[in-house]
Formats: C-alpha cells, structure tokens, sequence
C-alpha cells in the first residue's frame, strides 16, 4: 500500500458517545457523532502517531468505509475504517498532543479527500497493540508477550487479526444521546426561531426537561441558543440559535448538556 507505516501506540483513549442523530426529514436514516479524548504519553507528545479508536454504534448500516471522518478542533485528519467488527476508525496525527478527537459517520463526508483508503496516496497500514497482555488483535504461535514487546520463537508467527479479546475494555460516558440534523438553505448569523411537533418531530418523550437541549456546528463546537418553550405532553417545543454562519447545526437532547455556558434566556 502506498505510503505504509506500521506505528506502535501506547495512549489512553476515552470514547464518549456524543450523538444518535436522527434526519430531519427521517426515513431511518441517520447521523452519529462520537468524541474521543486522547492523552499521549510525553514521550510521544510531537510525534507521528496512528490512533486505533473504538466508537459506539447504534445501527452498523450507518458505518461505512466512505462516510467516516474525523475532526480535531475543526480540522480534518487522515482516516479510515479499521475494522466494522468492532467498529474502530483508524486516524494518522501528524504531531501527537492531548486533544478531542470527533469522529462522524453515517452521512455525507465533506472531507473525502481525508479518506486513506488502502491502496490510495492517503493510505496507511495500521497495527494496533502495546503488547501489555494478549488482546486478541494476533493470531499467534510460539510467541510470548511482555515488556510491551512480542517475542516470536522460531516457527512461530504473529498475524494481525480485527477481533477485541474479551479483556479489552473502554470507558463510555454518555452525552447527547440523540440529535436532530437541521439544515438551512443559507448560512445564517443570527437566532433563527425553529418550531418542533409531533408532525416533524417524532423524539419529543426523550426530551428530559429542556435543559438537556444544546446545539453544535458541523465541527462539534458549541452554538448560542435558547429553549423558548416545552410542552412535552401537547408535542410542541420551541428553540431559537445562531447557526454561526453555518447551513446544518446539529440539536442533541435526551442526555447531559455539554454547552450550558451558550444557552441564552
């Protein structure tokens, strides 16, 4: 594969599950938004580093090697679709730092361009173990494994394989646990009033008490808004915000509101 590296990783990777992302328009289909926050170990902090990151789906039909893309402070990185088995997204970061990771999948990719498709320019090969304990990522024989190094015997071997071993665990917090993709048909800056029923609205009985609504841009940043009016049980809710020059803002609920400071009375 053109431009292959296989690079050995030792970080602590947290993966938040931000967002279930219904359409607007519906027909099932669907946008989900994960964030993963990664510390890097200072020796490694500055270096060029491939992270293996596990995300949390909610329908596998949403994944797929074309829509998957991730953003770090609004900024594309190289990526691919490691394994659908478990789901992990593979991500080439140029200079390591502690930084959140979003990672978007299940609908349009703005930045196919970042897709390292193996067999591409962009490609890259990746291997992820830190050797620590078997973890089921190698088919192996007459190999031993300490000292973050495996040792293979002679006759043996070591072959990558895309399963998780069932001592491999990962801590999950739950943010917005849904969101509604809204679109504009031009990119506003200013509070836009939006009216939500029962008609174009069919997740009103998630909604906790309104305080759990916030909105963010298509990079994940927090948007100015305003929950003008609830009435769970008429179906009816009222929200103002400032898209911030964007076309589509996304509107979570249903979890822990990760923008409270933004929400303006």
């Amino acid at each position: 594969m053109g431009g292959s590296r296989l690079l050995g990783l030792a970080l602590i990777v947290l993966c938040l599950v931000v967002a279930v992302v219904p359409r607007v328009e519906g027909a099932g289909n669907g946008v989900e938004y994960n964030a993963a926050f990664v510390v890097v170990p200072g020796e490694l902090l500055g270096s060029v580093e491939t992270y293996l990151i596990p995300v949390n789906v909610s329908d596998p039909s949403l994944l797929s090697e074309a829509n998957v893309y991730v953003l770090v402070q609004g900024v594309p990185r190289l990526v691919y679709l490691f394994s659908r088995v478990p789901p992990l997204v593979a991500v080439l970061e140029p200079s390591a730092y502690n930084a959140e990771y979003d990672v978007w999948y299940g609908g349009g990719n703005p930045y196919s361009s970042m897709l390292a498709t193996p067999g591409t320019p962009n490609s890259f090969w990746l291997a992820f173990d830190d050797f620590d304990y078997p973890t089921g990522f190698w088919l192996n024989s007459s190999v031993s494994i300490s000292g973050s190094r495996a040792y293979i015997q002679p006759g043996g071997y070591l072959q990558l394989s895309n399963s998780y071993s069932s001592r491999t665990a990962h801590i999950w917090e739950v943010y917005g646990r849904r969101a509604l993709v809204i679109s504009f048909t031009q990119a506003y800056n200013q509070f836009v009033t939006l009216y939500f029923t029962a008609g174009n609205f069919t997740d009103m009985s998630l909604i906790q008490d309104g305080s759990d609504i916030f909105f963010l841009d298509p990079s994940g940043s927090c948007l100015y808004y305003s929950v003008l009016y609830l009435d769970k049980t008429a179906g009816v809710l009222y929200v103002a915000v400032n898209p911030g020059n964007n076309t589509a803002v996304y509107m979570l609920y249903g979890g822990v509101n990760s923008c409270p400071g933004y929400g303006v009375s």
